[in-house]
């Protein structure tokens, strides 16, 4: 039991265990009576635990170590009381009571520490009404101005008192620290963030390349070549921010731009599908019918007709491939137009 004693000792002093209070010591030890079932009514059972104690230790040993109880001082031996901010009682009889109600020193240790949390909390002091009350004002204002500041950067303190008047009265009195710091605070610089490139953008580079001929076929109801068809051949669309999608797919938006339809461009194609469905009709090829069948204005068809020198009865006789006749044209998708001004 000597052994146990001094181990106990020995691994309490060399722990860095803060000091400790008499009011935390005190009930600590109340509250692991308790748990260990020395009671008396609603109290700790102190006679039960000295009891205890006695029957552990046995009397030999504990007056050895204690002269109090060597001299018959058992009435009073386990004091667990706080006295004038101190629990009188010398370090061994504390050294004892502690192994007896916890067994080991990290147990004890463990309990102080929540023992200190759990009196830290009670004893805490409940703000008063009117602290409330400031308290209240001071975050309600506080999150005014910033929203304020947050939405104008360059405001100063005038701007403050023009749009917060209260709320910039009240920290001005209350809080003047904290309003000051605010307004001296340097302004956020956006960090501008490397974009890595996307892991995806040589596939879809290369789907674009073996798609768009497709999309210029001269079919019906044809439709412009630009961004959004272009992209309706990838799995996914690209970041709408051209900025962001420049950094993350370059040679998917290289391909894009290459392959973009100009819209003089995109007027032939669709003239020539207008005139391969009126011949195909066996309709004459005029300017009416153009008008009637043709999304392209009437305009346009008479000036690419002579433009381009279209024999259209030799077309209307022969039949027409679309595909065939508008490459005969020569121009490219990216055309811009013929040299003559027309006026829409």
């Amino acid at each position: 039991m000597e052994k146990k004693v001094a181990l106990f000792a020995h691994d309490i002093l060399q722990r860095k265990i803060p000091p400790i209070g008499s009011a935390v010591l005190s009930s600590c030890y109340v509250r692991q009576c308790k748990k260990r079932g020395f009671v008396f009514g609603n109290n700790a059972g102190i006679a039960k635990l000295f009891d205890s104690i006695q029957s552990a230790y046995g009397d030999e040993y504990l007056a050895q170590i204690d002269p109090a109880y060597n001299n018959g001082k058992h009435e009073q031996w386990i004091r667990l009381k706080s006295d004038k901010g101190q629990l009188n009682m010398p370090l061994a009889r504390h050294l004892i009571i502690a192994l007896h109600l916890f067994s080991s020193a990290d147990d004890f240790e463990g309990a102080l520490k929540n023992e200190s949390i759990l009196l830290s909390a009670s004893s805490s002091p409940r703000p008063s009404k009117n602290e409330d009350a400031h308290s209240g004002k001071m975050i309600k204002y506080r999150q005014k101005i910033e929203m304020l500041l947050a939405l104008r950067s360059e405001a100063d303190v005038e701007y403050l008192w023009k749009k917060a008047y209260k709320p910039t009265h009240w920290l001005m009195e209350n809080d003047n620290a904290w309003l000051i710091a605010k307004l001296r605070m340097p302004k956020k610089v956006a960090v501008k963030v490397e974009k890595t490139i996307d892991s995806r953008d040589a596939g879809y580079a290369a789907l674009i390349e073996a798609g768009v001929d497709e999309l210029y076929s001269v079919a019906k109801d044809p439709k412009r070549v630009n961004i959004r068809n272009l992209q309706t051949l990838l799995p996914n669309s690209l970041p709408h921010g051209l900025e962001l999608r420049k950094q993350r797919f370059p040679l998917t938006y290289h391909q894009i731009k290459r392959h973009q339809e100009s819209v003089w461009y995109f007027r032939l194609r669709t003239l020539v599908w207008s005139i391969s469905e009126i011949i195909r009709m066996k309709l004459p090829v005029n300017y009416s019918t153009v008008r009637l069948t043709s999304a392209v204005a009437s305009k346009v068809f008479l000036v690419f007709s002579s433009f381009f020198e279209w024999d259209l009865e030799s077309l209307a006789r022969t039949g027409v491939d679309a595909e065939a006749l508008l490459k005969s044209t020569g121009v490219s998708r990216d055309w811009e137009g013929p040299p003559i001004a027309i006026s829409f």
